[in-house]
C-alpha cells in the first residue's frame, strides 16, 4: 500500500492539506446539474457553493421529498438578494430502489435539460445488517455499490448522447463521490467467494459475512472496481461524459454515520469532530471534481482537488480477476432492471438527426481487412465503404437491426488503435425515447 492510502497519509491530509476554494472567478453562469443527496452534509454544501458561483440550473436528487424542499428553500435564501434566483428542482431519488433510479433517469433523459454535471453524493455507512426490501442485498451494497452503479450507466448513457449532440460544449461531468477507506477494506467475502464458488453477492448477503467496521469500506472498493472496469474497458475514451471519482475526506456534520448509536456512537462523533474537516472543506472537492477539474480527470480519481491513486486492489492478478468478478456480477444484477445489450454492449452514443439517427461505436482500430470487410457486406448488407480517414471508418446500413452485428463483426476485423465507427441509418428514424433503456417488466 502507497503513504497515500495508508492510515499515516490518510491523518497527514486531514491535518496539513487544506483543499482550496473554487477561484473567485469562476462562473456557472447557464450551466444546470444534478446532485443526489442533497438535502443534507457534503451535498447540500457542495451544491450551495455552486449555486453562489451563479449556476443557473440545479436539480436536488434526494429520498426525501418534504426535506429536499426544506433544503431548496434554504439554498435559495442563502443567495444575495440582488442575484437572479436560480431553478432549482427537487427530483426523488431511492438508490435502494432500482424503480426510483430508472425513473429518474427516464425523467431527466425526457425533460431536455442538459445536464452540465451530475455530483453522485448520495451513500451509507450501515453499523447494523439490514436488508433492502426490495433486492435482499444488505443495504450498504446494494446503496453504495449496486443502486449508484446503475444510476452512473444510465446517466452516462444519457450525458453521452448528449455530449455527441452538443460537440461546441465542454464534456459534461458524472462525479461520483468515494472514499479512501476503498483502501483500507480487508475484503474477506472475496476470498469466501473464491474458495466456494459461489457469487461474491450471495457472500455479501450473508449475515454472517457482516463486519461493522469493514463493510462501508468494501462497499466503497467495489464500486471503484466497478469503475475502474466500466472506464478501462466498456467505454470509449475520448468521448462523451466525463467521469471521475472523489474523495471529500473524513468530515463532521454530515449524516454518513447516522446509524451509529449509543457510546459507539458517541465516541465516533467526537473523533469526526478531532480529525475531520468541515463540511464546507469537504464540499470544495466534490465542486473542483464536479466543474473544475475537466478532461484531464477522466477516468480518475481525485483527492484534495489533485489527482490521486486509486486503491490499488486490483492491480495484481488476483484483484483484476476479483475485478472483473465485481463487473459481472454488477452487469448481471442490474441486467433484471434494465436492457444493459442496450446499455453496453455497443457502448453507443445515440444521436438524434432530423433525417437519421447515427451511433458510434468503439472498436479495435481502423485497418479493416477487405476479405473481412466483404463478409461484412454480406452478412449485414452494407452498400458500401463510404470512406475512411484517420480518425472514422463510415459505413451504411440499410438496417437498424443489424447494428450489433455488424458491431460484432466489426470489432473482430479491424486492428491497430482503437477507433470510432459511424453508423448511419438512414432508414429508420429512431427517437431519444426508443433509445433510453427502459426498466424490463
Amino acid at each position: 500500500m502507497s503513504f497515500y492510502n495508508s492510515y499515516p497519509g490518510f491523518l497527514y491530509r486531514q491535518f496539513l492539506v487544506c483543499p482550496p476554494k473554487a477561484p473567485s472567478g469562476t462562473s456557472l453562469q447557464g450551466k444546470a446539474g444534478i446532485v443526489t443527496g442533497s438535502n443534507t452534509g457534503l451535498g447540500y454544501q457542495a451544491s450551495a457553493q455552486l449555486l453562489r458561483h451563479g449556476l443557473t440550473h440545479l436539480i436536488l436528487a434526494v429520498r426525501n421529498l418534504s426535506k429536499g424542499e426544506i433544503a431548496r428553500a434554504s439554498l435559495l435564501a442563502s443567495l444575495p438578494k440582488s442575484t437572479k434566483p436560480p431553478v432549482i428542482e427537487v427530483w426523488e431519488l431511492d438508490l435502494a430502489d432500482y424503480s426510483s433510479i430508472t425513473r429518474l433517469a427516464n425523467r431527466l433523459q425526457k425533460s431536455g435539460i442538459n445536464i452540465d454535471f451530475a455530483l453522485l453524493n448520495a451513500g451509507v455507512a450501515n453499523f447494523n445488517y439490514t436488508q433492502t426490501p426490495s433486492t435482499s442485498h444488505e443495504s450498504s451494497i446494494q446503496i453504495n455499490w449496486l443502486g449508484t452503479a446503475l444510476l452512473t450507466l444510465l446517466l452516462l448513457f444519457d450525458l453521452n448522447k448528449q455530449a455527441v449532440v452538443n460537440p461546441t460544449r465542454p464534456r459534461p461531468v458524472i462525479s461520483i463521490v468515494g472514499s479512501e477507506t476503498a483502501a483500507w477494506a480487508k475484503f474477506k467475502e472475496a476470498q469466501v467467494s473464491t474458495a466456494k464458488g459461489i457469487p461474491l453477492i450471495e457472500v455479501l448477503d450473508d449475515k454472517s459475512h457482516f463486519d461493522m467496521g469493514d463493510r462501508y469500506y468494501t462497499s466503497k472498493l467495489l464500486y471503484q472496481l466497478f469503475f475502474l472496469e466500466l472506464v478501462r474497458s466498456h467505454r470509449p475514451v475520448s468521448q462523451g461524459a466525463i467521469l471521475n471519482i472523489v474523495n471529500p475526506g473524513l468530515c463532521y456534520g454530515s449524516d454518513l454515520h447516522r446509524t451509529a448509536e449509543g457510546a459507539f456512537g458517541g465516541i465516533l462523533s467526537g473523533m469526526k469532530r478531532v480529525v475531520g474537516r468541515s463540511l464546507s472543506m469537504g464540499a470544495r472537492t466534490l465542486v473542483h471534481a464536479a466543474v473544475l477539474a475537466g478532461e484531464s480527470s477522466d477516468g480518475g480519481y481525485l483527492s484534495d482537488c489533485k489527482m490521486a491513486p486509486f486503491a490499488g486492489y486490483g492491480d495484481g492478478d488476483y484483484g483484476r480477476k476479483v475485478q472483473t468478478q465485481v463487473w459481472k456480477e454488477t452487469v448481471a444484477e442490474l441486467s433484471r432492471v434494465v436492457d444493459m445489450d442496450k446499455l453496453l454492449l455497443p457502448e453507443l452514443y445515440g444521436v438524434v438527426g432530423p433525417s437519421n439517427a447515427r451511433f458510434m461505436l468503439p472498436v479495435s482500430g481502423t485497418n479493416c481487412c477487405l476479405s473481412s470487410m466483404s463478409l461484412l457486406t454480406d452478412l449485414c448488407a452494407l452498400p458500401a465503404l463510404d470512406s475512411m480517414d484517420n480518425r472514422y471508418d463510415v459505413v451504411e446500413s440499410t438496417c437498424s437491426g443489424t447494428m450489433l452485428r455488424i458491431a460484432t463483426m466489426l470489432k473482430n476485423s479491424l486492428m491497430f488503435s482503437p477507433k470510432f465507427v459511424l453508423f448511419n441509418v438512414r432508414r429508420h428514424r429512431t427517437s431519444a425515447r426508443s433509445i433510453m433503456p427502459e426498466p424490463n417488466g
